[in-house]
């Protein structure tokens, strides 16, 4: 029997949040400050279902919020697109960011947060550091109203794509390393319908995890937190993971993984090995207190060294070092003394440019970071533990604990003699990720041709390894598929998020609208005379507009954008006007020419 909640219930929804789950209220406050527009309903709370019946008035290409059941986080998102009513869920499956705070372009639906996206149509995941889906809803229009019904167990419930299990069929594909993008193959391969043997082997302890939250929330994360699937997840999918397990070798001639006096072998072979913290070639870089950050437990080394910690080093001011400083400092604020050290003139100086790295110097300097720039080191000094580190300038800091953000060396030596290693010690492939015959690589250790420039290029950033997994279990399978996608990263610093997009290397012209002093602006990063990627804070959807902008090859000119003859508001009218550009369906076949 229906119990009717209130027959005049007003309950407001908005085509931009203001409340959401409280694990993201915080992060939402700071990236996101809309104005409230509101419209009445009326809800019935069902036995198993709320229904909603809403006034059908949604223009063309418009999203709204709609609330349904009495708690916060209780809502939906229905959108209007080809004429056509959706409903989806309203809560991104990897943080819990409200959608309807994102961008709509076509039937996707990008995350305000991480750039994942989804198709309003039918849920589906798209891009972005994503393993899960959205639910869709029902809608019905009657006499004017979209009546909207929605499950009380699938309204907050992120979903899983349809997948097969393991079958007959003989084949097997292996997958060297347990990193996000062997894990987005192997689900791939079933959600694709492949029902042959799956192997991924990995040397960690552990099932596949995420790394990024590692060095952004140091004493938060837990490692079961990180993991991406449990245990039953790879058994009930004939998945098989095989770990605290080293490759000793790779014989391509004979499809072989040779580990220790086992032969594993394989039909199609996917190398996503990743990279190793990379130890620069300095004395006593081997001492005690000294670590890099690339596993978890180099996670649960640091963060017990920096309780009882006074004076901590960094060495290395770019993303790893910086989130960790801010991570570390936050956490344990006058307890401990936070220096950073690189020789570079700015954090970030390669990447973001002086002006975009001198801002985020300021930022961490407010909150009590020190630096010290220019400046290379000389040696690591201590007996059996870190007590300094030496730097070429002739000073000398002292240090009861040392990190070293350094960067990641290229997981390449099991294949460095037999397949084309490129300059950046990324595996060589072609624009489908094959390297070789019957062997392909994705992620971190991937070198492959960027589809704007032809450049090779390798980004070791979670959304594209996450992609770069997708594309390459298509290939596998015999479905071409080309990357043709834009890569998108981001940093989480002292409660602010940087956003990139695009691949920025050789650029020669920052333009920056807005404000550097309050971290509030687009910064356009421009090679002869060509916008090649941009970085924001504060400035909601910047990042998920420009990645459609430069997808779609109508970014304006640098000189236009120096000119202020254009601005954000009219890249995103061209985005909408052109539509979305092609996304590939997962476990589909991408029909793109090249």
């Amino acid at each position: 029997m229906r119990k009717i909640l209130s027959s005049a219930l007003a309950i407001s929804f908005r085509r931009t949040p203001l409340v959401i789950p409280k694990r993201t209220q915080r992060l939402t406050a700071a990236l996101i400050s809309l104005p409230l527009i509101r419209y009445g309903f009326q809800t019935l709370n069902l036995n198993d279902a709320y229904e909603v019946s809403i006034e059908d008035n949604l223009n063309e290409g418009e999203m709204r919020e709609v609330q349904v059941g009495p708690k916060k986080e209780d809502a939906v998102l229905v959108c209007k697109v080809d004429g056509q009513i959706y409903c989806v869920s309203n809560s991104c499956p990897h943080v819990g960011a409200p959608l309807s705070a994102g961008f709509l372009v076509g039937d996707k639906v990008k995350c305000p947060f991480h750039n994942a996206s989804f198709s309003v149509k039918d849920g589906v995941h798209e891009e972005g550091p994503m393993f899960r889906g959205l639910q869709t809803f029902p809608v019905k229009q009657e006499n004017g109203q979209l009546v909207i019904r929605v499950e009380k167990s699938l309204l907050n419930a992120p979903r899983t794509l349809n997948m097969v299990t393991k079958g007959d069929d003989p084949t097997h594909v292996v997958i060297v390393g347990g990193g996000v993008s062997g894990q987005s193959a192997a689900e791939t391969l079933r959600q694709a319908g492949f029902r042959g043997r799956i192997t991924i082997i990995t040397a960690e302890d552990s099932l596949p995890y995420d790394r990024t939250p590692m060095s952004k929330m140091t004493f938060m994360v837990k490692q079961q937190g990180l993991q991406i699937r449990p245990q039953q997840f790879y058994e009930q999918y004939g998945i098989d993971v095989m770990t605290k397990t080293t490759v000793d070798q790779i014989d391509i001639n004979n499809q072989d993984v040779i580990v220790g006096k086992e032969r594993i072998h394989y039909d199609k072979l996917l190398l996503a090995t990743g990279g190793t913290a990379r130890r620069p070639q300095l004395d006593g870089v081997n001492l005690g207190n000294v670590h890099t950050l690339r596993q978890f437990n180099d996670l649960q080394q640091i963060r017990n060294k920096a309780k009882e910690a006074k004076n901590v080093v960094i060495v290395g001011a770019s993303f790893i070092g910086m989130e960790t400083a801010s991570a570390i400092k936050k956490e344990l604020k006058d307890q401990v003394n936070i220096t950073v050290v690189d020789s570079t003139t700015v954090p970030f100086e390669r990447v973001l440019g002086k002006e975009v790295g001198q801002s985020l110097q300021t930022l961490h300097e407010a909150n009590g970071i020190e630096f010290v720039l220019n400046a290379g080191v000389k040696r690591i000094g201590g007996v059996g533990q870190v007590e300094r580190v030496d730097l070429l300038n002739g000073k000398s800091l002292q240090a009861d604990l040392v990190i070293l953000g350094t960067g990641i060396q290229p997981n390449n030596k099991l294949v460095k003699d037999q397949l084309k290693i490129s300059p950046n010690g990324g595996i060589e492939t072609d624009v489908f990720l094959k390297a070789a015959k019957n062997v392909y690589a994705s992620g971190d250790i991937s070198s492959y041709p960027y589809w704007v420039t032809g450049e090779h290029v390798r980004i070791e950033h979670q959304n594209e390894a996450v992609r770069q997994g997708y594309v390459a279990a298509l290939n596998i399978l015999g479905k071409p598929t080309p990357l043709t996608d834009v890569p998108f990263f981001w940093t989480r610093q002292w409660d602010r998020t940087l956003a990139y997009s695009g691949v920025g290397q050789g650029f020669d012209e920052v333009i920056v609208d807005g404000d550097l002093s309050q971290q509030k602006f687009v910064a356009y990063y421009s090679r002869k005379g060509r916008i090649v990627a941009s970085a924001s804070m504060n400035t909601p959807n910047a990042q998920m507009i420009i990645s459609e902008a430069l997808r779609l090859n109508v970014m304006p000119s640098a000189q236009d954008l120096k000119e202020k003859k254009v601005n954000l508001n009219d890249i995103k009218k061209t985005v909408l006007s052109k539509g979305t550009s092609c996304h590939c369906k997962r476990a589909g076949q991408c029909q793109a020419q090249l």
